[in-house]
């Protein structure tokens, strides 16, 4: 990037770097690819937002807005400019508890939100393994969901509206209570008609979700709603600045069923048979993953509780239940499914298997199990 181009960018106002330490830090994500940026801009505002946008846009160069980095697959990473939208954009407001509605800036953190709605009684649904980092920029532009997908649906299905930055600076704000962008809707609506028989041969009724991609078939539903095509499209279309987003209640009651099996095969056969009562979520733990905590003091009480050291197994589901969850539960335990099963209600004991199964083992493992 030439000299003149790096003025420009800097000219914006908005917090950009060029020195090779930035540079590195920023080659990499969570996964296993590098590629070194020319540069990296922190707007603060959707304004600087726009001019740095335009101006490297101006100079032709390419644009990769970035979240936490969490991603696995290098989505985050680029040879352009990384416009990184986690470091101040953190302001959660408009909390609205009697419409379920509250607006976040990108890059504010799943955790960080649900720890703010915690005491109002509320949470943020779709729930990914990487709570403690992920941004909910990011995670509308992958259309994030998580363990408890058969519950709260992905990412997509929790968007209001939109403030986004277009590829040439404009900033826009868009829903189905907004007309913006009308010409590119009724293209984009013309474009996912003509293929809507094969969207249905493809995507058959009741999949829950699918891998991050643009939303043509939610848009089919809603086609005056241009968030769905947004979510899942990974920043090729436009910047995330901020969301107005659904909100739910925390549930009132929870449940979990331990079943132990002697193969992965019967585990995953029985996850088939469990759909009917429908769990809150299925998540699948391993041998090679449980051999993971021995030794370490963190999971010995849950260790303890699994008796995993005196009653051996090589996989175990764990199946959540919200609401109604002991009717539920002994329904479970009459089916006699694997080798053993243990109950567990709501409480601390069951909190820290919670914890043990839905947090600590899938981040330890980056891959969040079987959903």
């Amino acid at each position: 990037m030439t000299s003149t181009q790096q003025r420009k960018i800097r000219q914006t106002g908005c917090d950009a770097r060029f020195d090779n330490l930035t540079r590195q830090l920023y080659a990499t994500d969570a996964s296993i690819y590098q590629i070194e940026p020319i540069g990296v801009a922190f707007p603060k505002t959707a304004e600087q937002a726009s001019l740095v946008i335009r101006a490297a846009a101006d100079a032709g160069v390419p644009i990769t807005p970035r979240g936490a980095g969490t991603s696995l697959v290098g989505n985050a990473i680029g040879e352009g400019l990384i416009v990184e939208f986690s470091r101040y954009n953190r302001q959660i407001t408009n909390l609205d508890l009697e419409k379920g509605s509250v607006r976040v800036g990108a890059g504010v953190v799943l955790d960080q939100l649900n720890d703010f709605l915690k005491p109002h009684g509320f949470c943020f649904g779709p729930d990914v393994a990487t709570s403690s980092r992920a941004t909910l920029g990011g995670m509308i532009a992958n259309n994030s969901s998580g363990a408890r997908c058969p519950i709260y649906g992905t990412t997509a299905d929790h968007v209001i509206s939109l403030e986004i930055v277009m590829a040439d600076g404009r900033v826009e704000k868009i829903g189905p209570s907004h007309q913006s962008l009308g010409d590119q809707r009724a293209k984009i609506e013309k474009l996912v008609r003509a293929a809507s028989a094969e969207m249905a041969e493809r995507w058959p009724p009741g999949l829950i979700k699918r891998w991050p991609g643009y939303g043509i078939e939610r848009f089919l539903r809603a086609p005056n709603n241009l968030t769905n095509i947004l979510a899942g499209s990974e920043g090729t279309l436009a910047a995330i600045f901020s969301a107005e987003l659904k909100i739910s209640r925390l549930p009132g009651e929870k449940g979990l069923g331990l079943i132990f099996f002697q193969s992965v095969a019967e585990a995953m056969q029985a996850t088939v048979e469990l759909l009917d009562l429908k769990p809150a979520a299925i998540e699948h733990i391993d041998r090679p993953l449980l051999d993971q905590t021995k030794g370490q003091l963190h999971f010995q009480a849950a260790r303890d509780l699994l008796e995993l050291d005196s009653k051996r197994c090589e996989s175990i589901l764990i199946v959540e239940f919200y609401d109604d969850a002991a009717e539920r539960l002994s329904i479970l335990q009459s089916r006699k499914i694997g080798l053993r099963t243990k109950i567990l209600t709501s409480g601390l004991v069951g909190a820290q298997i919670r914890s043990f199964a839905f947090d600590g083992l899938r981040r330890r493992s980056k891959t969040g199990g079987v959903h």
